[in-house]
């Protein structure tokens, strides 16, 4: 007995409970299936003589857009790089942080790597350049605070 028989029966027992359209359908979507599932498929098919479908083409991936990613800042510390991109997503600017992985687990190597980078779309730099450079308030009005 084979590691992959209990598989095969389960499988076996599975499309002996289908329908002839079902079947059919699984049968013309053949890229979805493991080499067990095809082989306990191709058996229930022969069993009830049923032609194979023509398949459908396996799906292409679409390729992924291209971003013009350019880098806003450097931060020696994680916390002020998380800051400055809470800010920025506060503010609907979408950004990126690099190598903030790599300094959270040995912030010791900040300063080999350059700090974490914060990275923005190209027409997206100046004003979150600007957000950035804003001062921060000296003294906070709570009633301007909704």
């Amino acid at each position: 007995m084979t590691e992959f028989e209990p598989e095969h029966q389960r499988l076996a027992d599975h499309y002996a409970g289908l329908t002839n359209g079902e079947l059919l359908d699984l049968a013309a979507r053949s890229w979805e299936l493991s080499e067990a599932a095809w082989e306990a498929l191709e058996e229930e098919l022969d069993r009830r003589h049923l032609e194979l479908p023509v398949p459908e083409p396996v799906p292409q991936i679409a390729s992924l857009e291209k971003r013009n990613l350019v880098l806003l800042r450097r931060f020696l510390d994680l916390h002020e790089a998380l800051l400055a991109k809470g800010k920025l997503e506060s503010a609907d600017i979408p950004c990126f942080l690099s190598d903030d992985n790599m300094v959270r687990m040995d912030w010791f190597i900040s300063n080999l790597l350059g700090g974490v980078k914060i990275l923005v779309d190209a027409e997206d730099f100046a004003e979150a350049s600007r957000l950035l450079n804003e001062p921060a308030p000296k003294e906070l009005d709570p009633e301007d605070v909704e």
